[in-house]
């Protein structure tokens, strides 16, 4: 049995590369809300008993590049919309112990999507500034380790599992004025989409002296079917737009390696992260807007440790995209979508 779980890490982080090829990504961002990852090395992935962790976490992007399937589709760009979208998240962990961890994660965002269009009545076209910010959908789950973190092998490779909840906390219903009314904001930066989800987690990673492989897959399960606000392009020129967003499923995959340069001071990083939103949910009905797809990122990175506190930062650079048309739309779908990530966090034990 020890066996095959030792293995069980490695083979993770080669079912992770099957996941990366098309298919099941989000809405006019094209980028998942709900994402992050271990960093394995430095401080380590196990919580002792009776120990806190506070994770800060801070993702941010702009998306000005259109995309139609995997081709760009540059006409569209001058017009926008431009996506920007900055999503910060404070999460506290407790160890009941070291193989069982319990999590709380509080999300805020400050998003923008502006798009160029006509005033009525004629005239040049003008950028019209939307916005929607504040809390989102706070989680709460648990992670079990497989193997005891105090058993003689798992210090060198675990898989962890994780299940959750995500809590309707956010608002799918944000407003802002476009050329003196007021319309819903897009679905790419609600805050939230009106509906309990259930998140699961899978952990993975192998020690191979100074270097560690890891791979993480989580999938946000939203049973729901519509948020019932209207679209945003659908309400420019219909202030009785019944066609509603999606709450849509969301997903996302990261498999990558860390290796130690300065004794667990300085720990590079590389990997590849794959995420987005399908054509369908797993469970419920899918009648809602969404703009499916997935984009894939390669993702260098940097961790420094000082003792019980870690800080990384990485740069995520687009390496694939593919939009899917959203199933209740004739229309052949677009995206947006981000050149480049950046992401960044810190955590401390105590």
């Amino acid at each position: 049995m020890t066996n095959v779980l030792r293995w069980m890490g490695v083979l993770v982080v080669a079912v992770a590369g099957v996941l990366v090829a098309p298919g099941p990504a989000r809405a006019q961002g094209c980028v998942c809300q709900k994402q992050g990852g271990p960093v394995f090395g430095g401080v380590g992935p196990y919580i002792e008993t009776g120990s806190w962790q506070l994770l800060l976490f801070y993702r941010g992007y702009q998306s000005e590049e259109h995309f139609r399937g995997r081709e760009r589709f540059i006409e569209l760009d001058a017009n926008g919309p431009r996506n920007q979208q900055q999503l910060t998240v404070a999460s506290l962990t407790w160890a009941p112990s070291t193989r069982l961890n319990l999590s709380l994660s509080v999300p805020v965002f400050s998003n923008d999507f502006d798009v160029r269009r006509q005033p009525p009545g004629g005239g040049e076209r003008v950028w019209v500034p939307i916005g929607a910010s504040g809390l989102g959908d706070i989680n709460v789950q648990g992670r079990y380790w497989i193997l005891d973190p105090n058993g003689p092998h798992a210090g060198g490779h675990n898989i962890g599992v994780s299940l959750g909840v995500k809590l309707p906390t956010g608002r799918s219903d944000r407003t802002d004025e476009y050329f003196g009314r007021q319309v819903p904001v897009d679905v790419s930066i609600q805050t939230g989409d009106g509906h309990w989800g259930g998140l699961t987690k899978l952990h993975a990673f192998q020690n191979a002296g100074p270097a560690t492989l890891f791979a993480t897959g989580t999938y946000l399960f939203v049973p729901g079917d519509t948020t019932e606000v209207p679209t945003f392009f659908g309400s420019l020129n219909n202030p009785n737009n019944t066609t509603y967003n999606s709450a849509a499923d969301q997903f996302s995959v990261q498999m990558g390696g860390s290796v130690t340069i300065i004794d667990k001071w300085l720990i590079p990083s590389l990997a590849f992260r794959v995420e987005g939103v399908p054509v369908s949910d797993l469970f419920g009905a899918s009648d809602g807007f969404r703009r499916p797809g997935v984009i894939g990122f390669v993702e260098p990175g940097l961790n420094f440790v000082f003792g019980r506190h870690l800080i990384g930062v990485n740069l995520a650079i687009r390496s694939y995209v593919n939009i899917r048309d959203s199933p209740t739309s004739t229309r052949v779908e677009d995206a947006t979508v981000p050149k480049y990530m950046v992401t960044a966090g810190y955590s401390v034990r105590f």
